[in-house]
């Protein structure tokens, strides 16, 4: 069993890869497109950062994982990296995301998968989001655009437990 860190976009801004020389790099294409630069072009010249990517059936879970806590405004390369944590479990590995992505790491703990946070302190409770109309009070479980009582554009804020 070997263990993997998967870098979100937020490792790449903390610097992770330009300083760790001694772990398991890995990361996606999608993260790679937001963050490419000469200096990360070299890494992956060097191999010192695998780019890898989940199969669709990891996506999926990802997907459904957030449409249930309303983090569903994650970028394709959040869930890339969700997706890649899955695929390493399912193949028998430890991974560990980096990340300081609140959504991400809200959908991460959902998902059973360890994020460690870099900047951060971290999430402290798995959230979820509710959608309200600021206008008229009504409070909806599912995001939507706009309030079927009064047509007010929803606003979204952390479920109070």
């Amino acid at each position: 069993m070997s263990q993997y860190l998967v870098l979100d976009t937020t490792a790449f801004y903390a610097g992770v890869p330009y300083t760790n020389t001694t772990e398991n790099l890995v990361t996606t294409p999608d993260v790679i497109s937001e963050v490419s630069n000469e200096r990360t072009r070299t890494l992956i010249a060097l191999s010192k950062i695998n780019v890898w990517q989940a199969g669709p059936d990891h996506y999926n879970k990802v997907k459904e994982a957030a449409r249930r806590s309303g983090d569903n405004n994650m970028t394709k390369a959040d869930m890339s990296v969700l997706a890649l944590c899955l695929s390493i479990a399912a193949d028998g590995n430890d991974a560990i995301l980096l990340s300081d992505d609140f959504a991400v790491e809200n959908v991460a703990s959902r998902l059973g998968i360890k994020a460690r946070p870099l900047m951060t302190n971290g999430i402290k409770n798995v959230s979820e989001w509710v959608f309200f109309c600021p206008a008229c009070g009504k409070i909806y479980t599912k995001q939507r655009a706009d309030c079927l009582v009064c047509g007010t554009k929803l606003e979204k804020r952390l479920k109070k437990n």
